[in-house]
Formats: C-alpha cells, sequence, structure tokens
C-alpha cells in the first residue's frame, strides 16, 4: 500500500499541473512500494520536456522564416543588378552582405569583423592606384618572350583572339569571358562571408591569406611593374589585341560606374601576377582544403579565368603562372605555416628534452639457472 506521503505528493501534482496534462487521471496502484511515486516524480518531468520540444519547433520556424527573407532579398539583389544594368563591383557587394547581416540580426558582429578587412581591402586599391611614375618603368618585352618561350613563338592572346574573336559579333563565349572577368573581386568576398557566417575560425585564415595576397601582389607591382597585352600592342610591340571587355555591351552599359572605380584609378602596369588568376587558385585550395572529397572540382574556376583574362587581352599566361604560384605560397603561409611551426617546434623539444649521451653504459649481467645452482652448491 502506498504510504501518506506518496499521497501527498499525488494530490499535489494534480493540484498544480495544469489541466491540459494528463496527471489528472488516477493512478494505478502497484504492490511494488515507491512505484506510484517514481511515476508521478516521472509525470512532472513532462511539462519541462514539452516546453523544450515547443521552444525547439519556435526557434525552427524563426530559422526558416530567416532563410526565406535572406533568399528573397537575394533573389531582389539579383534583379536589381539585371535591370539596373549594375555590375557587382566590391562596393555595391559590400552593401549587400552588410544588409544580408543585418536581417540575420548581427550587423554590430558583421561591421566588427569586417571593418579590418574592408579597410585594407580598400587601402589595397587606393594604393595601386596613387601609385605614379610606373608607367615609365614597365617591362613591355619580357612577359612576351616568355610566352613565345613557352608557346613555340606563339602569343596566346594573339591566337586566341584569331580563332574566337570576330569583331561586331559578340559570341557566347564573349559574354561568359567579360562575365569572369570581375568575378575575381566578387567571389573571395562572398566566400568570406559565408565562413564568416558558419564558421568563423576559417573566415579569418582566409581573411589573412587573402590580405597577404593582395599586398605581395603589390609589392610586386611596384618593384616589377609590367605591361598587359593589350598596353604592348598600343606601344606597337604586339600586332593588334582588341578590348573586348570595352566592346562587349550588356544592355548599351559596359563599364560599370561605382563608388570604387570612380575614387581609385586602377593601376594599367599591374599585370604580374594575374591576381585574377591568383584569388581564383586561393578560392578552389581552401575549399579543397576544408571538403577534400568535391572541393577539386572548384578548379574549374581558376582554369576558366585563366582564359578568360588571356583571351580578353587582360594578361600573358606567365602573368597567370606567377599568380598561380603566389596564390599557393600565401596559402601554404596562412592554413599550412602554423601547424608545420607547431610540428618543428615539438620535434625540437623532443630532440633537446632527452640528450642522448655517449658514455659507456653499464649492463646488468644475467646468470642462468644453471650458473646459479651452482654458486649455490
Amino acid at each position: 500500500m502506498p504510504t501518506r506521503h506518496e499521497h501527498n505528493v499525488c494530490d499535489w501534482a494534480r493540484f498544480a499541473l495544469p489541466r491540459w496534462q494528463t496527471l489528472a487521471t488516477p493512478l494505478r496502484y502497484t504492490a511494488r512500494p515507491g512505484a506510484r511515486l517514481r511515476q508521478t516524480l516521472a509525470a512532472l518531468r513532462v511539462p519541462h520536456r514539452a516546453g523544450r520540444e515547443s521552444g525547439a519547433r519556435g526557434r525552427n520556424r524563426a530559422g526558416i522564416l530567416l532563410l526565406l527573407l535572406q533568399i528573397a532579398y537575394a533573389l531582389l539583389f539579383t534583379g536589381y543588378l539585371f535591370f539596373t544594368h549594375t555590375w557587382p563591383a566590391p562596393d555595391v557587394i559590400a552593401v549587400f552582405l552588410l544588409c544580408f547581416a543585418l536581417l540575420a540580426a548581427r550587423g554590430v558582429s558583421f561591421l566588427r569583423d569586417w571593418s579590418p578587412f574592408i579597410v585594407l581591402l580598400l587601402g589595397y586599391v587606393g594604393l595601386t592606384g596613387i601609385v605614379t611614375d610606373l608607367e615609365a618603368d614597365a617591362h613591355i618585352g619580357f612577359p612576351i618572350a616568355v610566352d613565345r618561350l613557352l608557346f613555340h613563338g606563339v602569343v596566346p592572346t594573339l591566337w586566341l583572339q584569331n580563332h574566337l574573336y570576330t569583331p561586331g559579333h559578340v559570341a557566347w563565349y564573349d559574354y561568359l569571358a567579360t562575365f569572369l572577368y570581375p568575378m575575381h573581386f566578387v567571389v573571395p568576398l562572398v566566400l568570406a562571408f559565408c565562413f564568416w557566417m558558419w564558421r568563423k575560425t576559417v573566415y579569418w585564415q582566409f581573411v589573412v591569406s587573402y590580405l597577404v595576397l593582395c599586398y605581395a601582389g603589390f609589392l610586386t607591382y611596384l618593384l616589377f611593374p609590367m605591361a598587359p597585352p593589350w598596353w604592348a600592342a598600343d606601344a606597337g610591340q604586339l600586332r593588334p589585341v582588341h578590348a573586348i571587355i570595352n566592346e562587349v555591351t550588356y544592355g548599351g552599359v559596359s563599364n560599370p560606374m561605382v563608388l570604387a572605380t570612380q575614387l581609385f584609378k586602377p593601376n594599367p602596369v599591374a599585370a604580374m601576377p594575374s591576381l585574377h588568376a591568383a584569388f581564383p587558385v586561393l578560392v578552389w585550395l581552401v575549399l579543397w582544403r576544408l571538403w577534400p572529397r568535391w572541393g577539386w572540382i572548384a578548379a574549374i574556376y581558376p582554369l576558366a579565368m585563366t582564359w578568360a583574362v588571356v583571351y580578353l587581352g587582360e594578361h600573358y599566361v606567365i602573368d597567370c603562372l606567377v599568380g598561380f604560384f603566389y596564390a599557393g605560397a600565401a596559402f601554404a603561409l596562412v592554413w599550412c605555416g602554423p601547424a608545420f611551426w607547431r610540428r618543428l617546434r615539438s620535434l625540437r623539444s623532443a630532440a633537446g628534452g632527452e640528450p642522448i649521451s655517449h658514455t659507456a653504459v653499464s649492463l646488468p649481467i644475467v646468470e642462468s639457472t644453471a650458473d646459479h645452482q651452482v654458486q649455490l652448491l
């Protein structure tokens, strides 16, 4: 029979719990002492479990609603770009990402984490435009000679334009090439934002490697300014190179007039290394590092970008190859360097912690059982 204490607990449970719970139904007596008390205490945990489940359902609904709002905003922004004939330039993308972060209720965090990145990035863009006296020292013949050496006397830009481009007739691959050309700035920003939203530690690694690559290229431009193919053609050292970017139009708009291009003049002799080729390689290496099974598919992006910039007459092949090297070096420095130095330091500490002595070591003499028996006799 249940004790008086068990009856009191059961009466309190019926009085305290809401009517929508099933605790008001009579509980069956069992022959085992204390069984009714355990049954009642287990029922007391039902409201807490139900509250947790309802809270999880509410959070799931809020997350789905937020995702739908973000998708709608992205579609509206894309439609705005199409209907206003606006290129997705860096400043436009930065505003888009800020609004996206505000929709996710992370606007303050976005400003805190992205401000150093944006400031250093705009500083790089500004430095490439205000540096003077580089055009007079630009190297024109060196990349032409290297490309001819690599391709048996043929300059790939001239060969591609002779076989693919027809003046006055715009093919589908002309649109593809001119679309890919500004994507070297857009894709890393969007990928960095995705990392910031969902993998914050990866975001900082990617941003550091991206800025290392930017400023390494800027220092190279200062020390070794290189002219692109269209510049060499204007200087009379190459056959005419078509400026396809200026000839392909999208609804009457050829060049975007946005804040960044209005304030900063691009450096015309910043051909080597080709950051148009380097940024896609960095993106590919990072994706391959994070997702080895399918990240190798992203190799299509740097290959397509390399074809585009060479075909458009903006870079030589040697510019792209040097850009590949710079991207690999920046990736290795930021993503593999810390682990390498930790491993090297651990090997040094392991080697220095227990020094090997070359002194003679006396080994214990083990006597056989027969010798021991002889000694006992």
